[in-house]
């Protein structure tokens, strides 16, 4: 069995060699090592061969007892075995093609994990550099192909989560009714932003406050939210930004919007 694991080590002689003895004496053979180096820990990525009867259970365990925090494990397959560097570039000719392909060859090179480390942020950053360049010089994006898209959003009870596979990345809820204007709450992981999913949240939730009968959806947003306009811009929504105490208080207007009711998943 191939699994990747990913973990977090203290940054300490002698830490990686004890990591990688008891995967020995156990049998499990390290193919692919990746270190993410960071103040007073590192992170690393391996892929690994176990015997047949091994689960990922089992692997965690492991790698938990030689020290490894925030230990993730899921089972891959031997193109995860591919130079990390030479698979940043093969995704970024991809994205310089097909800009839109970016959420999807991130997922692919880091998983669905809502955090990443400094270096994969430093690298997931030029590569949404080159799709924004990319869509500027394309002008107008194409419609996108049906079942292309990584993203599904899902509308439970007043929220609307924004799922790759079985992670939540972005969440929408609904609040209270304030003079006939209704509060909500709108985050997108920082792993995760600027690909549209803020956009997509955004309509989503506006369209359940619409069906509540709402004219005005109000939210919270630190002062220091630089995404704010360019989430309404995007998403075609008309609103006011005003900077209180509280930070950025925003009022979108709901006039227009197609009403949604709210679905039990």
């Amino acid at each position: 069995m191939f699994y990747r694991v990913r973990t977090r080590l203290t940054d300490t002689p002698g830490a990686l060699a004890l990591l990688a003895q008891q995967c020995g004496d156990a049998g499990v053979n390290i193919l692919a090592l990746q270190i993410y180096p960071e103040l007073g820990s590192v992170t690393d990525d391996l892929v690994v061969e176990t015997p047949d009867s091994w689960t990922a259970s089992a692997v965690v365990e492991l790698v938990s007892g030689a020290g490894g925090d925030e230990v993730s494990v899921v089972p891959c397959a031997t193109h995860d075995l591919v130079d990390q560097p030479t698979a940043w570039l093969r995704a970024a000719k991809t994205v310089l093609e097909s800009p839109d392909s970016l959420p999807a060859e991130l997922t692919s090179l880091l998983g669905a994990r809502v955090s990443w480390s400094a270096t994969e942020q430093v690298r997931a950053a030029a590569l949404t550099e080159f799709a924004d360049r990319a869509r500027s010089a394309a002008g107008p994006p194409p419609a996108p192909a049906a079942g292309s898209a990584v993203v599904e959003y899902d509308v439970e009870d007043g929220a609307v989560l924004a799922r790759i596979g079985v992670h939540v990345v972005g969440a929408a809820k609904l609040h209270a009714v304030i003079d006939g204007a209704i509060e909500a709450s709108l985050e997108v992981a920082p792993a995760w932003r600027r690909l549209g999913i803020g956009r997509q949240l955004l309509r989503q939730i506006c369209g359940l406050a619409a069906g509540r009968g709402a004219a005005e959806l109000t939210m919270l947003a630190p002062a220091t939210e630089e995404g704010v306009v360019p989430v309404l811009a995007a998403a075609g929504m008309r609103g006011r930004i005003r900077l209180t105490e509280q930070g950025l208080t925003v009022h979108v207007s709901l006039a227009g919007v197609r009403p949604i009711g709210d679905l039990v998943a």
